[in-house]
């Protein structure tokens, strides 16, 4: 499990927890017609802006986010590339086709399978190199899901305020309900600010955390491939790998 992420969902938990059992949250801030306009209005908007399978995979990634991100230790990965280096000096190149399937996802496996049918060191660095790229151009694109939605939910919420002034502005004969409409069309920008930085930005963020990471990873593993393709010995391949926990 994603300790952080684990940790800031219990300290939310907490803070509305406490916020309830001092009275400092009450139940005025239950607003449907905050959470219709906000919600409902970002719904529309992003059906609009951002292709299905994007919107698709931004809620799939949401369970991705509460596992531990695999390429998170990168040290694990350093002597795997060192033994298959030591394995080619001692086979071959024909050593590739024995690359662990499960190291960074399979990349390891792909780029050792690269490296073993085309044999050219430019090409491979080429195609693997397009891959990462690919890779992590896909993942932002999902991370911008959400930079979009940390954008558009204060919007709604200040519309869903904006439409209960006018409620409250056609009722102003009464003055004694002014006071309690004022308080729920409020509530609708306090949803939209609360939804964006307390949920859509900090996914955004962690999202661009593990793309870093992602293409840190590769891009180690790739360079350790590339050095066995030259000849290195397995030492050379072990010093240059360590090259990226500084």
């Amino acid at each position: 499990m994603d300790l952080s992420t684990i940790a800031g969902l219990l300290a939310f938990g907490l803070l509305v927890f406490g916020g309830v059992a001092t009275r400092q949250l009450s139940a005025s801030l239950l607003n449907l017609h905050g959470v219709f306009v906000v919600l409902g209005g970002c719904f529309v908007a992003m059906l609009i802006n951002t292709p299905l399978r994007y919107l698709v995979k931004a809620l799939t990634e949401l369970k991705t986010l509460m596992l531990t991100d695999e390429n998170a230790d990168m040290r694990k990965v350093i002597p795997v590339l060192t033994g298959l280096a030591e394995q080619c000096r001692l086979k071959g190149l024909s050593a590739f086709k024995d690359a662990d399937p499960r190291i960074v996802g399979g990349f390891l496996s792909r780029a050792s399978l690269a490296a073993l049918e085309y044999g050219d060191y430019n090409f491979v660095r080429q195609v693997m190199e397009q891959e990462i790229n690919q890779a992590a151009d896909e993942t932002n694109e999902v991370a911008n899901v959400y930079r979009t939605m940390s954008v558009l939910l204060p919007m709604f919420g200040l519309l869903g305020t904006l439409i209960g002034i006018i409620g409250v502005l056609k009722d102003l004969s009464n003055p004694e309900n002014v006071g309690p409409a004022m308080g729920v069309a409020i509530t609708s920008a306090f949803y939209g600010i609360l939804l964006s930085n307390m949920f859509c930005v900090p996914i955004a963020g962690k999202i661009r955390a593990r793309i870093w990471l992602d293409v840190k990873m590769k891009s180690m593993v790739l360079d350790g491939v590339l050095e066995i393709m030259k000849g290195s010995i397995p030492i050379v391949v072990e010093r240059r790998l360590q090259s990226y926990l500084s």
